[in-house]
């Protein structure tokens, strides 16, 4: 929804392309998943702009939500909606919490409490990047490009019958925000 679209040229998804104050959202709507059994792997690209707003991984909780889109700018395309969101920012907002590029976790929306957040190297590079998200109960686990930057308890993520999918958004600065090489793990358990 909002400004996201299939590039069928390229096989990947755009969330934004290089243009102010958009928001593009992408998910998985065909069945729900359980919101504290998740793992998924992506590649991400976020550049090709005058520099920002960055993407998200959000599990939205289909029982309370109303909307698959959230705020532009420093909203990431997830504010106000309800469930939890890693983002990955790429730009400095006033209520971040640092000047640097960083990996944050969010719930229900509120882009300006971090429950758990960490610096980032550079992700504006003209690169691609891989993600990986593993989320257990309440313990989150997140690499990027191999190195782990998140591993450990984070109050808040509760149980709830969620659609997994991205967030991207820009402001008054831009770039592309993109999404490729999905790959999602499904867990079943016999009792």
């Amino acid at each position: 929804e909002g400004t996201a679209l299939w590039d069928t040229t390229n096989g990947w998804v755009e969330l934004t392309g290089p243009y102010t104050n958009r928001a593009g959202t992408a998910f998985q709507t065909t069945s729900t998943v359980s919101s504290d059994s998740v793992s998924i792997e992506f590649s991400f690209y976020v550049s090709g702009g005058s520099g920002a707003d960055g993407i998200s991984l959000t599990a939205i909780d289909a029982d309370r939500m109303t909307s698959f889109v959230g705020g532009t700018g420093g909203g990431i395309g997830y504010a106000g909606l309800p469930g939890w969101s890693i983002e990955i920012d790429t730009y400095h907002n006033g209520s971040d919490p640092t000047s640097a590029d960083h990996l944050s976790v969010h719930i229900d929306g509120n882009v300006g409490s971090p429950v758990v957040w960490t610096v980032l190297p550079e992700m504006e590079d003209d690169g691609w990047h891989l993600a990986s998200i593993n989320v257990s109960g309440t313990h989150m686990n997140v690499a990027i490009d191999g190195i782990t930057y998140i591993d450990t308890t984070v109050s808040g993520l509760g149980t709830f019958p969620a659609y997994i999918g991205f967030t991207g958004a820009t402001g008054s600065l831009t770039n592309y925000h993109l999404i490729d090489a999905l790959e999602v793990e499904g867990f079943v358990c016999d009792e």
